[in-house]
Formats: structure tokens, C-alpha cells, sequence
């Protein structure tokens, strides 16, 4: 006897620019950034080491319809539900958080590629109750993808908590490369632990 039912579809992973018809949604995506950012258990979590949450919901409005620094969202295909974000920022208007002076650290990398050149990704998240589903290297992929062929840049940077190991390591297995730069966390008021700092690693693209 033939089997006439089709084979149950899965539900795939949906990446895209995000518009001003996602700000219907925004209650939702605001949930998946501080869910990924600040509760436990996600991969790229920081609430043992950064309090407040990573971005609020009217920031996150105006993240949605920026042009300058694009933002991408991950969408399940069935559900239409957001599984993860990530943004695109121009190097030449990201800001400076200061060099790091700690002593004894001494930067031996100098950095030659122009800043209209670089761009950095930020606003990176996954909700961790859909991990394992390769969401964040879709959304890493794409956000590649656009800053060559749509941004024209060069170079992409990404600043990583320096004890995130695991997530360092994560990139590492992307291309990115850590050369031994470190800039200081943006607000000392934050942070949880002594001496918050990110590693800089850079993929040319």
C-alpha cells in the first residue's frame, strides 16, 4: 500500500532587512534581544556580566527604520515568530570607547584598513529557546553578505566580551581574527565584573 501522505515539512530560518512594517512587532523582537542578552542560558548572554537591559523598546523602533547602521531579522517560516537580530554599523560613525590602558597591555596590531572601509556587527542575538538551529550563523551570513555587496566595505569588526571564550571561539570558526586588540567597555556603571573589556576581531570581507 503506497502512502499517499507528503512528508512533513519543516519549518526553515528566514533572514532579512528589517522595515517599518516590523515595528508591529517590535514588542516581540525587543523580548528575543534581552532574552539572548540578559536571562540565562543563552549563548550569547551577558547577565552575569552587563546589567540593564541590551536595548529598549523605542530605541529598538528607531533600529528598525535605520538606513545608516541596517538592521537584519531572523524569522521562522511557518510561525513567522522572530528568532534574532543583527545590525550593521558603519565604522566611521560608530562610537569610540577609549583605548585600553591597563598596565602592561601593549597593542602590537595596527590597523590599515581605511574606517569608510570597516564595518562592525552589532545587535547580535538569538533567543535561546531556539538555539541549535544555525540562526546565529544565517544571520552572521547575510549581514556579511550585505555589508559587501550593498555597503561596499572591506572589513568587518565585532567587539566580544574578552571571558566570552566560547563565543570568541565561535567566530574564530567564521574567519574572524583576533589580533590582539582590546577597547574598553563604554560604561563603567554596567558592568558586574573588574576590568570589562572587549577582544576586536576583524574578517575581511
Amino acid at each position: 500500500m503506497v502512502n499517499s501522505q507528503r512528508p512533513e515539512q519543516k519549518s526553515t530560518v528566514v533572514v532579512r532587512l528589517a522595515s517599518a512594517d516590523d515595528i508591529a512587532h517590535v514588542e516581540a523582537i525587543h523580548k528575543v534581544v534581552n532574552r539572548a542578552y540578559r536571562s540565562e542560558g543563552g549563548w550569547t548572554t551577558e547577565a552575569h556580566l552587563v546589567t540593564e537591559e541590551r536595548i529598549t523598546v523605542d530605541e529598538l523602533k528607531e533600529a528598525l527604520v535605520n538606513k545608516i547602521n541596517p538592521l537584519l531579522l531572523a524569522f521562522d517560516s511557518e510561525t513567522h515568530e522572530p528568532l534574532g537580530t543583527i545590525q550593521l554599523d558603519p565604522a566611521e560613525h560608530y562610537p569610540d570607547f577609549g583605548d585600553y590602558k591597563k598596565e602592561g597591555y601593549i597593542s602590537t596590531h595596527t590597523e590599515t584598513v581605511p574606517k569608510d572601509q570597516q564595518v562592525f556587527l552589532g545587535l547580535f542575538s538569538v533567543d535561546p529557546a531556539q538555539q541549535s538551529r544555525g540562526i546565529g550563523r544565517k544571520l552572521v551570513e547575510a549581514a556579511l553578505a550585505h555589508a559587501r555587496t550593498e555597503m561596499k566595505r572591506t572589513q568587518c569588526v565585532v567587539y566580544v566580551l574578552y571571558m566570552r571564550a566560547e563565543l570568541i571561539k565561535w567566530y574564530n570558526k567564521l574567519g574572524f581574527v583576533d589580533h590582539g586588540e582590546k577597547v574598553n567597555f563604554p560604561d563603567s556603571t554596567r558592568i558586574v565584573q573588574e576590568d570589562t573589556h572587549f577582544a576586536v576581531l576583524r574578517l575581511p570581507l
